[in-house]
């Protein structure tokens, strides 16, 4: 029962949430990712929630870099209000073969209450559903051709179906 009140309050709140993949058009410096989470190590209780680290990939779609592939490491804690905080570091192959690093930090979810308790529960089943997620996110790289990239930095709107694992993020430069 547990399991299905916490699917429709996730599913009412993606429904609330207005879509993060808005009408406005894309500019040229835009990015699509779609990924898929690949592995979790789960740390466990720690005072600020429940520690895991997930391992991911992605490849970007379109826009700037399309073809660009990304793994790396989410670094997530689920909060005693049932937001989830996410630092992630990944490394990234352009299609021409130039490397790239990059940073993310962000938030998945509404406050819900509750959560946190019914993950530690044996009998808990990741919904699946859409969950939003939103942040930023910072680019490195040595290759002069994306040299911009050092001194942008990108919002991220997207998703996270952690039933499926699959992961679809918006990047788009708000500051240059």
């Amino acid at each position: 029962m547990k399991k299905l009140l916490l699917a429709a309050i996730m599913a009412a709140l993606v429904a609330i949430t207005s879509s993060v993949f808005s009408s406005e058009p894309l500019g040229p410096r835009h990015m699509t990712v779609e990924g898929q989470l690949t592995g979790q190590k789960l740390i466990g209780l720690v005072p600020e929630g429940l520690r895991f680290d997930g391992l991911s990939t992605g490849v970007i779609i379109d826009g700037l870099l399309a073809g660009a592939t990304f793994e790396g490491v989410d670094y997530a804690l689920i909060r005693h209000d049932g937001v989830m905080v996410i630092y992630a570091r990944y490394f990234g192959v352009a299609p021409d073969g130039a490397t790239l690093a990059m940073t993310l930090k962000g938030f998945m979810g509404e406050p819900m209450p509750g959560l946190l308790e019914a993950m530690i529960d044996p009998d808990y089943e990741q919904p699946d559903v859409d969950i939003p997620v939103h942040g930023a996110a910072w680019f490195e790289t040595m290759a002069p051709q994306y040299a911009f990239l050092n001194h942008t930095v990108y919002a991220m709107s997207g998703t996270l179906n952690p039933a499926k694992g699959a992961i679809r993020s918006v990047f788009r430069p708000i500051a240059e």
